[in-house]
């Protein structure tokens, strides 16, 4: 019954991360198909003497000239433009949501210095700064943007900027952050741990007015706090998988918190 509880007050938090499906050409393909052909990247890149071409990397080559982008080590800003021809380049799947923010990897972040990275490739990338460009530069801003605002809100969240740096650290095992199956015991739901949920949901739903109610959310935000640093001390520590159950039980608590501020909501 306290699982089944639990998982009516906490939703599934998951994340997806799939690759691209690579290009396969049917069998009995002529060698002229269009399918063979050169992208139109590779018209662009100037031909060198014994005939390769300067500077081009395939898709990581510049849409306009074909120049090498900007690797995900540069400054945020100079990464999202042509190096050569400084036009807008399209979104680069390769780069996680720190890189494309230029941040540092980790999971401790500084809230105003992520708003200040969000803020100036917000500026330089509003489709506005593109209205006289070509149509590719116009769709590769709102989709550079809309990108931004993804990591944006993805690393704001401790909870989610956890969950995704965890696949980071560990990709492609399963569970991470994930409901568990019916009659499975969650590593998180220690005896402990379920008490805590229930007796402050119980406290939830039997509060009357808003003094009561922020004496639950004390409680809640005091937790999360906890869960917080031990998060941080796992993954510092080079332990990743320690933060697993760990941001299991961020997830029911930050439900909790969820809940209370619907209630404090006016009716």
């Amino acid at each position: 019954m306290l699982r089944g509880l639990l998982r009516r007050v906490a939703p599934t938090v998951t994340l997806r991360v799939e690759a691209p499906s690579p290009r396969v050409l049917s069998p009995g393909t002529p060698l002229s198909s269009r399918a063979l052909r050169p992208p139109s990247w590779a018209a662009a890149c100037p031909l060198l003497p014994a005939g390769r071409r300067a500077f081009c990397s395939g898709p990581s080559g510049c849409w306009r000239c074909g120049a090498e982008r900007a690797s995900g080590a540069e400054e945020a800003v100079a990464a999202f433009f042509c190096p050569s021809c400084r036009a807008l380049q399209p979104p680069d799947r390769r780069r996680d949501y720190f890189q494309l923010l230029g941040l540092q990897r980790r999971y401790r972040l500084d809230a105003e210095q992520l708003r200040r990275s969000v803020r100036r490739l917000q500026r330089e990338l509003h489709p506005d700064n593109f209205s006289r460009g070509s149509e590719d530069e116009r769709r590769f801003s709102e989709e550079q943007s809309a990108l931004v605002n993804e990591a944006y809100g993805t690393l704001l969240r401790p909870l989610s900027r956890g969950v995704y740096l965890l696949r980071l650290e560990l990709p492609g095992e399963a569970g991470l952050g994930e409901e568990p199956e019916s009659g499975q015991a969650d590593s998180g739901e220690d005896p402990t741990f379920l008490a805590a949920v229930l007796r402050l949901n119980e406290r939830l739903e039997e509060a009357r007015g808003p003094e009561e109610i922020g004496q639950v959310s004390e409680e809640v935000e005091a937790r999360l706090r906890e869960l917080d640093a031990e998060v941080a001390r796992a993954f510092e520590g080079g332990r990743p998988r320690d933060a697993l159950p760990l941001l299991k039980q961020m997830r029911y608590w930050s439900s909790l918190g969820d809940r209370i501020k619907e209630r404090l909501l006016p009716r």
